[in-house]
């Protein structure tokens, strides 16, 4: 079992540096714990005093929207750590977290955490590894959405000919920044197709109004005394060429 637990903290992004020795002082700093389906193991606005590592089990990441509507931001399941950032700015819970099934987790509590970083040298240095992989994706990510963002806004299509979806489900920090640009990828072509159809659809109705103008046009010439005057003097010509 402790092999089990110590082979899944070296599994997560977050520990994922960290040597044998140092994964086994965080294992032994950590509380195990159980959560229910539908308990919530965080709820957001609330004290960020630990954080947990999935062994088994999934939970779905939460917050609400104006009306006060759930709105599911993610989902999470085995090897993957929940709730570290907030330990470290020292800011209330941004999103809850509720188990979708049976869940068991290792919890570590803030004090725990930073009696680490005092104390280990080896963790510190790992957990810093962690954060700093989190950072180069989020960065890779904000990067290309600006960039996506700002040649969507133009017009400019292009990017989506040398981009192709990504379609990987693991829970790597590498995996969700792909999924996320995927989800935009998919926005974006939605984008553009509706807008390919609404040029279309523009071009239809312009060729309808031009259509039915030159129709009314022509009822409006064909209306007037003068074309009726210039038609009666037509049929005039053709009788007395017909009668010579």
């Amino acid at each position: 079992m402790i092999g089990d637990v110590l082979q899944k903290i070296r599994e997560t992004d977050f520990f994922k540096e960290l040597s044998s020795d140092a994964s086994a002082a965080v294992a032994e700093k950590a509380a195990m714990r159980k959560f229910a389906p539908n308990e919530a193991m965080m709820r957001k606005g609330y004290p960020a005093d630990s954080f947990f590592v999935i062994l088994d089990g999934h939970l779905k990441i939460v917050t609400t929207d104006a009306k006060g509507d759930e709105i599911i931001i993610n989902k999470v399941g085995p090897g993957e750590s929940i709730g570290e950032l907030a330990l470290v700015d020292d800011r209330p819970r941004s999103a809850g977290a509720v188990a979708l099934d049976e869940v068991e987790a290792l919890e570590l509590t803030k004090d725990a955490f930073f009696d680490l970083l005092n104390h280990r040298l080896d963790v510190s240095l790992g957990i810093m590894r962690g954060f700093s992989n989190r950072l180069r994706f989020s960065t890779t990510y904000i990067e290309k959405v600006i960039d996506w963002s700002q040649k969507t806004a133009a017009g400019d299509y292009s990017f989506l000919e040398q981009t192709q979806p990504v379609n990987n489900t693991s829970g790597t920090d590498d995996a969700k920044a792909a999924q996320l640009l995927s989800a935009f990828y998919s926005m974006v072509s939605s984008v553009k197709a509706r807008e390919e159809n609404l040029k279309q659809e523009l071009e239809r109705l312009t060729f309808e109004i031009d259509q039915e103008r030159r129709k009314r046009e022509f009822e409006e010439i064909t209306g007037t005394e003068f074309y009726a005057k210039l038609k009666e003097q037509a049929k005039e010509l053709r009788q007395k060429r017909n009668s010579g």
